[in-house]
């Protein structure tokens, strides 16, 4: 079984490699026996249909469509709880990170199919995954609705506890855990959050695999406390979001300090701009919700710290406010940008942001689409008054080829401005 993406690499690679050599003995003219040759062949075509098997698997679990993961008995627990990583969009580390071990004691316990792991760690894992296990494995697609002993595993306590989220504790990462089923409803209280299945039915997700929706739910109530403190003094309206104010959000993109100046311009219009990096299990880039006292916010992850992914994801989810969180019918939309949007809200939402960067007919203007060329890209930039790394974003993800302009997209020079 693929457990990771070293392995999926790996898988991929030795596929071309013996679907090459195998062309090679089809067409090779050495005088070796057509017997033997047909062997050589045979071989490598069972190694690749192995390997096949192994990827298409790995791939499906992937793509967020499967949730039941069928079981004959205990022995094959641990490949369940591997396929339920897999599925949730959890790499070894996000899963490591969220129960309070490194990657390379998940890797291990997965390589040796969970034989040295207590029957605790296991049940700890199984809650980390917000599986169900009876005769069959089944995501859990709510997040809990109480919060025992049992149910604050779902959480990710010791990371919630190394970022400062339970702030009246003083306590250590041990105790969080030991304490959690109390620490857990306490948090929430303090967010106003509401995880009720009314209120999850107004909520949207884009987002890789299967997301944990017990971290989504914390990383959340995070956010919406961290903007009750930073409430701005004047109500958002959706009319301010006009052409003209647009227009100047995307300008102020070609200032050294665009990210942070862009932070002013959202806040003198209503609305807050958190950073709070994702929790593991969610995998997410940015967010567009209200607070229950009706602030109005963007979130941002900076999973990717480049400027070309900071303007595109924050006029993404300035287009989910204007359209869909504060006319209704959502309290909060989540994004992870990559993924496929697969709804008409997160399509249109593209279309939003890409539109207010760089215009269609402006786009069809630019030399830099056809030569993809430095220079291209900067003097389009400075014709079109905006910084080269969007410019750069647009050409990658056209061309889905994330290795070309890689010294314009402004890596590292986002997070400085906002943490």
């Amino acid at each position: 079984m693929i457990t990771n993406e070293k392995q999926y690499r790996s898988a991929r690679a030795a596929i071309e490699r013996f679907g090459a050599e195998m062309a090679d003995l089809r067409n090779a003219h050495d005088g070796v026996h057509p017997a033997l040759r047909r062997a050589q062949i045979a071989g490598l075509e069972s190694q690749v249909a192995e390997l096949e098997d192994q990827v298409q698997e790995y791939e499906h679990l992937q793509s967020g469509a499967v949730t039941t993961f069928e079981a004959e008995g205990l022995v094959d627990l641990p490949d369940l709880l591997i396929r339920a990583r897999i599925a949730r969009g959890m790499s070894q580390r996000d899963l490591g990170t969220f129960v309070g071990v490194a990657e390379q004691q998940i890797q291990r316990y997965e390589a040796e199919r969970y034989r040295s792991a207590s029957l605790e760690r296991l049940a700890e894992i199984a809650a980390a995954l917000d599986i169900t296990v009876k005769e069959s494995a089944q995501l859990r697609t709510a997040p809990p609705t109480e919060t025992g002993p049992e149910s604050a595993w779902s959480f990710p306590v010791t990371e919630m506890f190394k970022r400062g989220y339970f702030e009246d504790f003083s306590g250590s990462a041990a105790q969080a855990r030991k304490e959690a089923a109390h620490l857990i409803p306490d948090f929430f209280r303090h967010a106003a959050y509401d995880w009720t299945q009314t209120a999850l039915h107004r909520r949207s997700v884009r987002a890789h695999g299967n997301v944990q929706l017990a971290a989504l739910a914390a990383w959340e109530a995070r956010v919406s406390i961290l903007a009750e403190r930073r409430a701005p003094q004047v109500a958002f309206r959706k009319e301010v979001i006009s052409h003209e104010w647009l227009d100047y959000l995307v300008r102020l993109s070609a200032r050294d300090d665009g990210p942070k100046a862009a932070v002013e311009h959202l806040r003198a219009s209503g609305v807050v701009l958190v950073v709070e990096p994702h929790l593991p299990g969610t995998l997410l880039d940015g967010a567009a919700l209200h607070t229950t006292s009706n602030i109005f916010v963007v979130a941002m992850t900076l999973r990717h710290d480049r400027l070309d992914n900071f303007w595109f994801t924050l006029l993404h989810e300035v287009a989910h406010l204007r359209l869909h969180v504060a006319q209704g019918p959502y309290r909060a939309i989540f994004d992870a940008i990559e993924s496929p949007g697969n709804s008409p809200i997160e399509d249109e939402a593209d279309n939003f942001a890409q539109e207010a960067l760089i215009p269609a007919a402006q786009w069809r203007r630019c030399v830099s689409r056809f030569t993809q060329t430095d220079r291209a890209v900067r003097a389009d930039a400075a014709k079109l008054g905006i910084h080269p790394a969007i410019v750069a974003g647009r050409i990658r993800r056209e061309a889905n080829d994330y290795t070309l302009l890689a010294n314009l997209v402004g890596s590292g020079q986002v997070r400085p401005q906002l943490t």
